[in-house]
């Protein structure tokens, strides 16, 4: 008797990655990467495969061992809870078939992960009415995202808010991230209401990351004094007195 191995050569499986909700999302957001893999063969038959999501940076972080059969796409999950912007990059799902009797090279799929923060700062706790004041608009990304971000605009009570007498609209954006302040020379009452910041994500689809910031004017205690006519500290009864507040 003799006995011969026969070793089957396919070619490497097919890969694809997508993003859940979205690959562009805001600091403390979850995030599901899912990496679908068939085989890219006529093969009818079980073919085992090492399917591992890798960090930007190239370092494993999760794997699981999967049976690909025929032209039925298989998934794998990467899961990413409360992210926060370090964690954008390019993600990558690898995929190695290491069935005994089969060799087929590896394949892989990348997607690119864009995490921002967006927050409103003021100059001051108080707002009181003749102060000067402002609020500034910070979107920060730790990376460049492939998407296009657009200029930060602020919308006020009565709408856009623009240069005026009053506000001063100050853009001090650079590479990563977009900064844009209101001065308000001086805060008046009419200043009062809601402020939303506003940058527009321009991906497959425009999405409009926004934060909120609500102004209460305060003003100081009015003046009060008292006057006397006439002028005297005596009075005689049966006399006119006149006061003024």
């Amino acid at each position: 008797t003799s006995s011969a191995r026969v070793i089957v050569q396919i070619p490497p499986p097919l890969v694809a990655t997508a993003a859940a909700p979205s690959q562009v999302v805001m600091e403390e957001d979850n995030i599901t990467l899912t990496c679908y893999v068939k085989l890219n063969s006529s093969v009818d038959s079980t073919v085992m495969a090492n399917i591992e999501w890798m960090e930007p940076g190239g370092t494993p972080i999760n794997s699981t061992r999967v049976a690909l059969v025929g032209s039925t796409y298989t998934n794998h999950t990467l899961y990413l809870p409360s992210v926060v912007t370090q964690e954008s990059g390019m993600y990558t799902c690898r995929v190695v078939v290491i069935s005994e009797y089969v060799i087929s090279g590896y394949a892989s799929s990348s997607i690119e992960v864009a995490i921002y923060s967006i927050s409103i700062m003021a100059s001051s706790n108080t707002t009181i009415g003749g102060m000067n004041y402002f609020l500034t608009c910070l979107v920060h990304w730790s990376i460049i995202p492939t998407p296009n971000v657009s200029n930060v605009v602020w919308i006020g009570p009565y709408g856009p808010v623009t240069n005026s007498n009053n506000t001063v609209l100050r853009d001090q954006s650079a590479a990563g991230e977009r900064n844009v302040t209101i001065l308000f020379n001086p805060l008046q009452t009419s200043h009062g209401g809601r402020y939303t910041c506003v940058s527009m994500v321009t991906t497959p689809a425009v999405t409009n990351v926004t934060a909120t910031k609500d102004i209460a004017i305060q003003i100081p205690p009015p003046t009060v004094t008292i006057t006397s006519t006439p002028i005297t500290t005596s009075y005689y009864a049966g006399t006119p007195l006149n006061l003024t507040c």
